[in-house]
């Protein structure tokens, strides 16, 4: 993986070196040193009070192997820095009811969760007698499901945050009503909290960095950012809205990468894009696999996998969408009647997989492979059971999904049986089952088929003379430079299909 930084300003760091020594002829063993930014924080009971009674925001280093409880909002000042050292486990005590007994961490400056794949970082509910957690046997009932109570309110970040990075950390639980701070981030009283909200409003834009992490029960949106350079690489997102929401719904001015990110069971789309008249959203969506998503939501305008809406544009390659409500979308009517930014979108060798393709159980539960009357066209590389045209004088295509097709594109994952996960209402469970392996088994059509840095003929990278953005900003993005340590770890276009690559590139996590 390339480590690469975002150009926003990033924070000043010291490091407290461990070291283990192991005397031997042959080798000495030397510890990766653990990072200290600020004091160390001990007490583990947060935030603490002054002598009024109000909370103390909070800076410094939580650290490893420490619990640590959260009792009410925590704030992080803008020019301070929040940093937790890998192993931190962080118990929010909230139960969803109201905005004062649903923490949230509000952040101003800068937050940093450092796990790693041996110590992973956890921010969680606290669970009670009252506060349920939820577990397997919950697959299909969002109405009772602890998953999508809101018991606490995610990370909220205000308008100078100048970096949330999350690496190899699970946030679960997420979704606690706006209070009456709302109108400060955009939102209404009363409204569900997205897990992550980042918005820009200052000279320069914030930078939002999310790895190799877990993101478990949300009420509505899992990420949602605008303003912000943005990579996110390699997460799972699962039970993500309850009746609507995407994994991640990114908005205006967002420029970055999402790359081998796997969404399962999400309530519309797994990965969305969309900006706003006359302000550009640039992201490339690539090598990401997205399964059983769009079901809990019945607005037939919100689609169902890979969704492109208002103004925004980016290379969308490489990804794996199964039984899905539908396949990728570059939207011409999408919920605010606006389009896409077809100038500076180039798609290609996406894979489109659906068990049925008619109605499955109630309105509007249809898998199609691309949905018609917008602009998405089937592409020379792409693997899906689709027709294009006739084409509109608009753009728009009126072309015609073939059921006969249905189960023809199978990507073969080596433990996901997708004929049987498109019988009955299994196409509904957002729980991803015990065991499953979204790799791909030998002979796969999936395997080769992706474009690559190096790659020739249809492996190769493509490019659109005549779009700006796409010429300007590449694919990975060129708004990152080498050589930070707090910056993000990106990985490039895989010749496989799919958020799990067979050289093992891509998405760590398994399930």
């Amino acid at each position: 993986m390339k480590k690469i930084f975002f150009k926003s300003g990033l924070i000043a760091l010291t490091a407290l070196s461990v070291i283990s020594c192991k005397k031997s002829s042959e080798h000495v063993e030397i510890s990766k040193p653990l990072v200290i930014v600020g004091q160390t924080i001990s007490d583990t009971t947060l935030p603490k009070l002054d002598a009024n009674g109000n909370a103390i925001p909070l800076k410094g280093t939580m650290l490893a192997g420490k619990t640590y409880h959260i009792m009410s909002d925590v704030t992080i000042n803008e020019g301070d820095t929040l940093y937790l050292q890998p192993g931190v486990k962080v118990l929010v005590h909230g139960d969803g009811k109201s905005p004062q007994t649903s923490p949230a961490f509000l952040v101003n400056g800068t937050l940093v969760s450092d796990g790693t794949k041996d110590a992973q970082n956890w921010f969680t509910v606290y669970e009670t007698s009252t506060v349920k957690k939820s577990d397997a046997t919950y697959k299909d009932d969002a109405g009772n499901d602890p998953a999508f109570k809101g018991y606490w309110g995610g990370f909220q970040c205000g308008a100078n945050a100048k970096l949330l990075l999350l690496r190899w950390t699970h946030v679960e639980y997420t979704g606690g009503a706006w209070g009456a701070n709302a109108a400060d981030y955009g939102a209404t009283p009363g409204d569900a909290r997205y897990t992550i909200f980042m918005n820009s409003k200052g000279g320069t834009l914030g930078s939002l960095i999310v790895e190799d992490s877990w993101f478990y029960g949300a009420k509505d949106d899992g990420i949602r950012p605008n303003n912000v350079y943005m990579s996110l690489m390699r997460n799972t997102f699962t039970k993500i809205g309850a009746t609507g929401g995407e994994a991640v719904n990114i908005k205006d001015g967002v420029i970055g990468d999402m790359a081998y990110n796997f969404t399962y069971g999400i309530a519309t789309n797994g990965l969305k894009t969309s900006g706003s008249t006359g302000k550009s959203c640039m992201v490339n969506i690539y090598n990401n696999t997205v399964v059983n998503c769009g079901f809990r939501q019945t607005k037939a305008t919100r689609n169902g996998s890979i969704n492109t809406e208002t103004n925004a544009g980016g290379y969308i390659f490489n990804n794996i969408i199964v039984n899905c409500k539908a396949g990728l979308r570059i939207s011409f009517h999408s919920e605010k009647g606006k389009p896409s930014d077809t100038l500076n979108t180039l798609y290609n060798n996406n894979l489109t997989a659906i068990g049925r393709g008619y109605p499955m159980g109630g309105a509007e539960q249809y898998m199609v492979f691309i949905e018609a009357n917008q602009f998405t066209l089937k592409q020379s590389n792409d693997l899906n059971g689709y027709t294009n045209g006739p084409i509109a004088a608009d753009g728009t295509n009126a072309g015609t999904n073939n059921p006969n097709d249905s189960l023809k594109y199978d990507p073969q994952f080596i433990n996901y049986d997708m004929a049987a996960m498109s019988l009955g209402t299994n196409y509904r469970i957002y729980q991803i089952p015990a065991g499953a392996d979204f790799h791909l088994k030998s002979g796969s059509p999936a395997i080769g088929a992706g474009v690559y840095a190096g790659g020739t003929g249809k492996n190769a990278i493509p490019v659109k003379p005549g779009a700006p953005l796409l010429t300007q900003y590449g694919i990975p993005m060129k708004v990152v430079k080498a050589g930070s340590t707090f910056g993000a770890n990106t990985t490039g276009p895989n010749k496989d299909l799919g958020a799990f690559p067979t050289d093992n590139t891509g998405n760590q996590h398994t399930y």
